[in-house]
C-alpha cells in the first residue's frame, strides 16, 4: 500500500492491515480504535467513520440492520468555532473510540467483514483545503 495515504511514522502494522479503496482506507473495529488513538496522539483530528460491510469483492457502505433497512452506520466530528486544535483532536479521538467501543457488530445483519473507514485530518489540511487537492 502506497505510503503517501498515511502520515509519516505511522505505524506498519496499521498501515499493512487497512483495506484499501481508492484513496481511503478502513480497518476491522478494533484496528480501527488503534489508528484513531494514534491520529490523536500525533495531533492529527479524525473526522468520523463510516461502517463498511466487504462482500463478493465489493463494499457495501449501507449494510442491512436489525430494522430491515439499510443504515448508515458511523460517526461525524465537527469542530467547533472557537475550538482550539489540540482541543478538537482530543475530543475527536474520544467521541470516535466511544462510537466504535460502542458499536455492536450483531446489529448488522447482512453477513460479510465489517471495517471501519476512517477520515483524519492534519491542521494545515484542516485549514488550507485547497492546497492539498491532488
Amino acid at each position: 500500500m502506497p505510503s503517501e495515504l498515511f502520515p509519516p511514522d505511522f505505524p506498519s502494522e496499521l498501515r499493512v492491515a487497512a483495506f484499501r479503496a481508492g484513496d481511503e482506507v478502513a480497518w476491522p473495529r478494533i484496528l480501527a480504535a488503534a489508528a484513531v488513538e494514534w491520529f490523536g496522539t500525533n495531533g492529527y483530528a479524525v473526522l468520523g467513520t463510516e461502517l463498511w460491510l466487504l462482500k463478493d469483492a465489493g463494499i457495501q457502505s449501507l449494510p442491512m440492520g436489525l430494522s430491515g433497512t439499510r443504515d448508515v452506520h458511523g460517526n461525524t466530528v465537527n469542530r467547533g468555532n472557537e475550538e482550539s486544535w489540540s482541543s478538537f483532536v482530543a475530543r475527536a479521538g474520544a467521541e470516535t473510540r466511544t462510537y466504535l467501543q460502542a458499536f455492536k457488530p450483531s446489529d448488522i445483519v447482512e453477513r460479510g467483514q465489517l471495517v471501519f473507514n476512517v477520515v483524519w485530518v492534519s491542521e494545515s489540511e484542516f485549514t488550507n483545503p485547497s492546497t492539498h487537492l491532488s
